[in-house]
């Protein structure tokens, strides 16, 4: 009998078998390639564990497919620009080296020619280096682009789950240049909504604060249901039943979908709850809930305690009434609670106010 695979996923960025497509990617590689697209720059956000780095990854791959585009995918850790210098060098087009001829004889000599070593009277020896101070990181940075848009190629640079810090900056800041020059260098980056309001501060970035960003929402409910069904082999009322249990949230899609294909036979959906909990609160809400400040947290816990999340209700339980639409804004943004219904808010998060009964207060 062949054994079944588990078509759920938990790995940042790969979606396998279970992959339900946003549109986003097929949206950013579409205006990236269209020759009469002016779009250079996409940020994808959204809250932890809603498929960002999947969408980041479909296009990478799609593009590094295409002979025509240079793909480079950084960290958002350490030095970006020299790893980004030291990928293109990699280039067999590239020529990053410089010539430095020294002689050990009278003789001059002159020329590209390489020699090892010459015999007889004059004895000739080259060698090659990089001149490390005549140019200027900036400099070489854009000459290896040039030189890759000679040869017909456009140059894709990615930074997966972006942050703020001196080396990014400096990185986008180049970017930007380059763009205005009319270089075809392309920019895709995705982050929490509240790492990438950060570099708006920066005045020389405004290209990447303007830049379009796509939010990813929640997964669409019948989406989810159809394959479930075709996935876990079940009808469309079970279906419908672990859908709803995920509010569409797509970490929450993979592991409740995993947690079901591996059920014992006489295990139920609500068996199999307590572990689902137990990985979404360890996995997902503990970094959610460590990255709200005081303010934010307290708003949680009175729109948990309301149960409908009414806005009036959730006044009266809060110390300080007036900072109502600050929090609001800033948890809306931050794509933890949605305003769709006027007057109420509402957690996108699946069991999240469990979350919140058991380890808000710490």
């Amino acid at each position: 009998m062949e054994k079944r695979v588990d078509p759920f996923t938990r790995t940042p960025g790969i979606a396998g078998a279970a992959y339900i497509d946003t549109c986003i990617a097929d949206e950013i590689i579409n205006s990236f390639t269209s020759e009469e697209s002016s779009k250079y720059v996409y940020k994808i956000t959204g809250i932890r564990g809603s498929g960002k780095s999947v969408e980041y990854g479909n296009v990478i791959r799609a593009l590094k497919a295409d002979k025509k585009w240079l793909v480079y995918s950084l960290s958002a850790a350490g030095d970006a620009v020299k790893t980004l210098i030291s990928k293109l060098s990699m280039e067999n087009f590239i020529d990053s080296k410089s010539r430095v001829t020294e002689v050990s004889s009278s003789v001059s000599a002159s020329g590209n020619v390489y020699v090892a070593s010459g015999k007889g009277e004059v004895s000739v020896g080259k060698k090659v280096s990089d001149n490390e101070h005549f140019y200027s990181d900036e400099a070489m940075l854009t000459k290896m682009v040039a030189e890759a848009n000679k040869k017909k190629y456009n140059v894709l640079v990615g930074v997966d789950d972006i942050s703020k810090t001196s080396e990014m900056i400096r990185l986008l800041s180049m970017i930007g240049s380059m763009i205005l020059e009319g270089m075809h260098i392309y920019l895709l980056v995705t982050g929490l909504a509240e790492n990438i309001e950060e570099f708006s501060s920066e005045k020389n970035l405004t290209f990447f604060k303007r830049a379009d960003e796509l939010e990813i929402k929640g997964l669409n409910k019948y989406d989810i249901t159809a394959m479930y069904q075709k996935l876990l082999k079940i009808d469309a009322v079970e279906a419908k039943k672990i859908e709803e249990e995920t509010k569409g949230y797509a970490y929450a899609y993979q592991v409740l979908g995993s947690l079901y294909f591996g059920k014992q036979k006489n295990e139920t959906l609500n068996d199999i709850i307590p572990e689902f909990e137990r990985i979404m609160f360890r996995d997902s809400y503990d970094l959610v809930w460590k990255s709200l400040s005081n303010g934010e947290k307290e708003v949680v816990r009175c729109i948990c305690k309301t149960k409908d999340g009414k806005a009036e209700d959730i006044k009266k339980l809060m110390t300080n009434a007036a900072s109502y639409s600050v929090y609001r804004s800033r948890l809306i943004n931050k794509h933890l609670v949605s305003d769709e219904i006027r007057g109420y808010m509402k957690l996108r998060l699946p069991h999240f106010d469990k979350f919140v009964e058991i380890w808000g207060e710490d």
